[in-house]
């Protein structure tokens, strides 16, 4: 193994350009012992699975995050916010408990927030669009 290669285990900056299975363009894989950016982009069973069948190398993020479950990002008042993965729908008419409840597409509930809490949310679409 060449200095350069085990160096790049350290730092994205000495890694060789990879060039992605599905697109074709160039793109620096962020594998470092440190983890990588692609554990960032949430992929669901199904997804991944159809990723694995299809490519055996890396991908860039804009393909990777093509195939990304779609979320949804809270924004508390005082600013901080918190990704919901693959949330796609809020129930805003919990007034008996006076909660908005936070749905997977299977109607799987992943989070109730206090009506009066002040929070936003936006949705992330597959792909990481908002």
């Amino acid at each position: 193994m060449k200095l350069k290669d085990a160096l790049g285990f350290v730092s994205e900056k000495y890694k060789s350009p990879s060039v992605c299975e599905s697109c074709g363009d160039e793109f620096i894989c962020g594998a470092t012992i440190r983890g990588c950016w692609c554990t960032e982009v949430k992929l669901g069973t199904e997804a991944r699975a159809d990723l694995r069948s299809k490519f055996t190398n890396c991908l860039c993020r804009a393909c990777l995050e093509k195939h990304a479950d779609a979320s949804m990002i809270l924004t508390y008042p005082d600013g901080t916010t918190e990704f919901l993965a693959g949330a796609v729908r809020a129930d805003t008419q919990n007034f008996h408990e006076g909660m908005f409840d936070f749905y997977d597409r299977d109607g799987n509930l992943l989070k109730q927030v206090d009506m009066g809490s002040g929070v936003t949310w936006e949705n992330v679409a597959p792909g990481g669009s908002v």
